[in-house]
């Protein structure tokens, strides 16, 4: 699934695994397709895509969404590939 999206934050999250103290980086976004989420979403940024962190707040992003699941608060965490930063 390709969706555009904007991000609003980016943040980091840590928490205890059962290997240990596991660190991800946090994308929230907000849809902006013709019939949009109602609530903002989430999307973890995998090991590779860490480069655009910190760069892109207030951009629009291209995605292409491998996996939605939900996560706290019910909120949806989504992962996948950056397609394009604009």
């Amino acid at each position: 699934m390709k969706g555009t999206f904007q991000i609003i934050n980016e943040r980091m999250e840590s928490f205890t695994g059962k290997r240990g103290k596991v660190e991800q980086r946090v994308l929230s976004l907000l849809d902006l397709d013709n019939t949009p989420f109602l609530n903002t979403v989430d999307y973890v940024l995998g090991a590779e895509e860490v480069k655009h962190s910190g760069k892109c707040q207030g951009k629009k992003i291209e995605l292409a969404i491998t996996n939605v699941q939900p996560a706290f608060g019910g909120r949806l965490r989504m992962q996948g590939h950056i397609l394009s930063v604009g």
